[in-house]
């Protein structure tokens, strides 16, 4: 096993991009229109905990995948039909078993689905048939408990095309982020520096709790889009993205006309007790906070929410992108008054999940001319 960090590749593919486009000429002749749905479970109780970390939508844009960690089975669930199709088994143990614990499910194509652990990630058939796994002390990514670098799960894309696996790299010492490129038949790693992420350790939050300390940090996330591999935070508007053709890493910075383009205050990081940290959080709250930016098929562009939370009120925004990334509009969207749960895009409408009493809804919205 080689472990290589490929400092000329950084120097040659970090480049930054021109300042994104930006207006609000998308937006400017739609119309927002609320709608809601529930989806039909039959004779099952669908797996609706933790606000449904583990679930994906298919490549096909008609079913929506949830794993279900009370009886280790895939929901796959029919979004024309609005019904639960069926629930497809997964072993825990032996030799297609998906490891002690699930970090995150993520489907690949409608045949395939990975499932990271804390030390690993597998790829499966929709049959449940283990096909590789990627063990992460192969790469020495896995003694994170004894000073070694972080790779989560939920920061973790396998793509079995390229024999790669990107992911978001924590540093354990000064707690920065890169991208790390895994190249899965050589057993090596390149690291690409993250401008973007610069800033994120600066509003990482500590309390204690009993004999315990408890860590709050800003989202981040990858996702993949075709040939982008897309990298983002919730502190700032700029969007990076690593061309897996192109072996290219992009970045962008917008100029918003309705929000700042970052968070900008500074915070006390440190706090003795639960209490003082609420309250610190809250203000950090209170600053503009970005989203994951999501696909939408139907209009050929991406889209990206935005939300400022106070007490008396929650602010939602949502900035589109062409394909390109270049920004083609923003606007408030007063019928959203609170932040959007897990989101996508399906018929020319954005579906946000919402829990309705136990039962798996979504509240969708319809932009029209």
């Amino acid at each position: 096993m080689r472990n290589v960090c490929y400092l000329a590749i950084i120097l040659l593919v970090s480049c930054e991009g021109k300042m994104g486009k930006t207006g609000s000429d998308y937006f400017s002749n739609r119309q927002f229109s609320l709608d809601t749905v529930i989806i039909e479970p039959g004779d099952e109780i669908l797996f609706l905990k933790h606000q449904l970390l583990n679930a994906d939508m298919g490549t096909d844009g008609k079913y929506f995948y949830n794993f279900n960690g009370g009886d280790h089975t895939l929901e796959k669930i029919n979004l024309d039909e609005l019904r639960l199709e069926e629930k497809l088994p997964f072993e825990k143990e032996g030799p297609n078993g998906t490891g002690p614990g699930i970090g995150v499910m993520r489907i690949i194509d409608e045949s395939h689905v990975s499932i990271t652990g804390m030390y690993q990630s597998s790829l499966f058939s929709m049959e449940g048939e283990k096909l590789m796994t990627v063990y992460y002390e192969n790469f020495s990514l896995a003694d994170w408990h004894n000073g070694g670098d972080l790779l989560k799960g939920d920061r973790v894309l396998l793509d079995p095309d390229t024999k790669r696996l990107y992911g978001l790299i924590q540093g354990y010492e000064d707690k920065r982020f890169v991208l790390g490129l895994l190249h899965l038949e050589e057993y090596e790693t390149a690291r690409v520096e993250l401008k973007s992420f610069d800033k994120v350790p600066d509003y990482s939050f500590m309390y204690h709790l009993g004999k315990s300390t408890i860590h709050q940090t800003p989202k981040v996330g990858i996702e993949k889009f075709g040939r982008k591999v897309m990298l983002w935070n919730e502190i700032t508007n700029a969007l990076m993205w690593y061309d897996t053709e192109m072996d290219s890493l992009f970045m962008k910075s917008y100029a918003s006309q309705l929000t700042a383009n970052q968070k900008e205050k500074a915070y006390k990081k440190v706090h003795e007790t639960p209490e003082e940290f609420k309250v610190e959080y809250a203000r950090y709250k209170q600053e503009i906070s970005f989203m994951s930016p999501f696909w939408d098929s139907d209009r050929q562009c991406f889209y990206r929410f935005s939300y400022e939370e106070n007490e008396s009120e929650t602010k939602v925004y949502l900035t589109a992108f062409d394909e390109d990334l270049n920004q083609i509009g923003e606007t408030l969207v007063p019928q959203l008054t609170k932040k959007p749960e897990r989101h996508f895009a399906k018929d020319g409408e954005i579906w946000m999940y919402e829990n309705m009493e136990d039962e798996m809804g979504y509240v969708r919205l319809a932009i029209s001319e």
